[in-house]
């Protein structure tokens, strides 16, 4: 028997519209937690915010990806009920990729990350994290948006993500972006964000 499709939105037009104010905000200030004023009905194993995320920024013609696991059919009915967006089996076909807590996160290397004439036709990845504010603050992080240089948790991170990162940052303009997705808020990574190992005290 067919489970009930999740809800989405329950007002789509002004939480879509909500979520992608706050979308600009969390790329704009990277690696400072961005609370989600709306979260939507997604799902098994998806955040609100997650959900809220893949509704406002997918649509017929953005290509995504999900990681395994989540590409159970229940999601998969909720995408072509809700934005219609084609569902790829390659990370590197995808303009924008769900990791949900527990899925396996690929290497970024293996996304889109654009071309030298079009480097907006690059993947941008939303990784489920824990995003605990009492995490510590073991990354220096410096680049467009952030005043000089800030802190931020490794904690937030895929393991071995940094390094990753740092093979990212220097394709740049191409490269990958990364949004953080929380229970209540999320943490942009846009490509030009630099992270660094703190220097013990």
């Amino acid at each position: 028997m067919l489970q009930p499709i999740p809800a989405g939105f329950s007002r789509p037009v002004f939480e879509s519209q909500s979520t992608f104010r706050v979308t600009l905000q969390a790329m704009a200030r990277p690696g400072r937690p961005v609370r989600m004023p709306v979260t939507a009905a997604g799902p098994a194993g998806w955040s609100g915010c997650m959900a809220a995320l893949v509704l406002t920024m997918c649509d017929m013609d953005t290509p995504l990806w999900l990681a395994p696991g989540a590409d159970a059919p229940e999601a998969l009915r909720f995408l072509r009920f809700h934005c219609g967006s084609p569902v790829v089996a390659s990370p590197l076909d995808a303009a924008f990729a769900v990791v949900p807590e527990g899925a396996l996160m690929p290497p970024l290397a293996e996304f889109a990350a654009g071309s030298a004439e079009y480097p907006e036709k690059s993947a941008t990845v939303f990784i489920a994290s824990s995003l605990t504010l009492d995490a510590g603050a073991d990354l220096r992080i410096s680049g467009p948006g952030v005043d000089g240089e800030g802190l931020m948790p490794r904690s937030w991170l895929p393991e071995g993500f940094l390094a990753e990162w740092h093979a990212n940052g220097p394709l740049f303009p191409r490269g990958v972006d990364v949004i953080l997705v929380g229970r209540e808020a999320i943490v942009g990574l846009p490509r030009t964000l630099k992270m660094e190992d703190r220097p013990c005290m």
